[in-house]
């Protein structure tokens, strides 16, 4: 049992370092920033107004990374897999943005920005690291971009549906059906398109409202000249190439087998040792397709073993 909890405790510590040093890098790249330099021009800002009250990108930071866990935490079967590869994936983006705003120094594009980071840059990354304090010059590219994209991605990668078995509960419930239990309905609104293993293959009402909340939000940030729109536009697109890149990668863990880094994918997925011929679905992992095959030849072998017991007794 604590052993399944490992691979998430590996995430959530790298989590940790990873926004640390994000928030540190942070620090010296503000006090690199040539904020002498006037704003870019950009025509996200010139095609938006200019809305002054920049706290609500912390605020919509907030609120997607909270609906994500609620969204999970109650879902046994793989809130493991899900939170472990969403920590992962976001200290793999964060080390990703230090190195980007260190190397390249851009003007600070919110008018008349005054960094409160003053004080020892370690100790300042820890009051970043909580949104206590707040930095000017870290913009290419959008840390909250990034986490409001994977916060997107954890959502649409990995639900079916299950959002709305509680109301199929109630419904069946006030129709006095006994049934308990609740299972997917017909791809559509309320459920998506799944593949032979199982994984969503299509967008359903949950899937557009999440894309419609994370636009809304990049909207924001563009808005109250948080970030230039490139910024935007590149933090959206890496954490995509970064998500889909992970995800094809490890269901061909199989075939890179012989590789260190990927014996520690197999465990970090808890896959064991799959076959290269086996299904990887990626809310249930690799799917043994010789199970039947298995269990019949198991069973064929006991009916002539019994039969050849009866014969010698005769």
């Amino acid at each position: 049992m604590i052993r399944s909890y490992l691979p998430l405790l590996v995430s959530f510590i790298l989590f940790l370092i990873s926004l640390y040093i994000n928030s540190l890098v942070q620090v010296w790249a503000d006090r690199n920033a040539p904020d002498w330099i006037p704003a870019l021009p950009d025509i996200g800002h010139r095609l938006l107004p200019y809305w002054t009250y920049f706290a609500v990108n912390n605020y919509y930071l907030l609120a997607s990374f909270v609906l994500v866990i609620i969204r999970y935490i109650f879902q046994r079967d793989i809130r493991l897999i899900v939170f472990r590869r969403w920590l992962f994936l976001q200290a793999v983006m964060f080390i990703m943005r230090s190195v980007s705003i260190y190397v390249t120094s851009l003007s600070v594009p919110l008018p008349g920005c005054n960094t409160t980071a003053t004080g020892s840059p370690p100790i300042e990354a820890f009051y970043i690291m909580f949104l206590i304090h707040a930095t000017c010059g870290d913009v290419l590219f959008s840390g909250h971009t990034v986490t409001l994209t994977l916060c997107a991605l954890a959502w649409t990668t990995y639900s079916k549906g299950e959002e709305y078995y509680p109301i199929r509960r109630l419904w069946s419930r006030l129709k006095h059906n006994t049934q308990e239990v609740i299972t997917p309905g017909r791809p559509g609104w309320f459920y998506p398109k799944v593949d032979s293993t199982g994984d969503p293959l299509s967008f359903y009402l949950t899937s557009i409202l999440v894309w419609i909340f994370t636009i809304i939000g990049y909207l924001f940030i563009i808005a109250t000249r948080f970030h230039y729109t490139v910024d935007v536009f590149l933090g959206f697109l890496l954490s995509q190439l970064t998500w889909k890149t992970y995800h094809y990668y490890i269901k061909t863990l199989a075939e890179r087998r012989n590789l260190i880094i990927t014996r520690f994918f197999l465990w970090f997925e808890d896959y064991g040792r799959p076959s290269i011929t086996d299904p990887v679905s990626l809310r249930t992992g690799p799917t043994s397709t010789n199970t039947n095959e298995d269990q019949t030849l198991y069973i064929q072998n006991s009916n002539q073993t019994t039969h050849s017991t009866n014969i010698s007794d005769v």
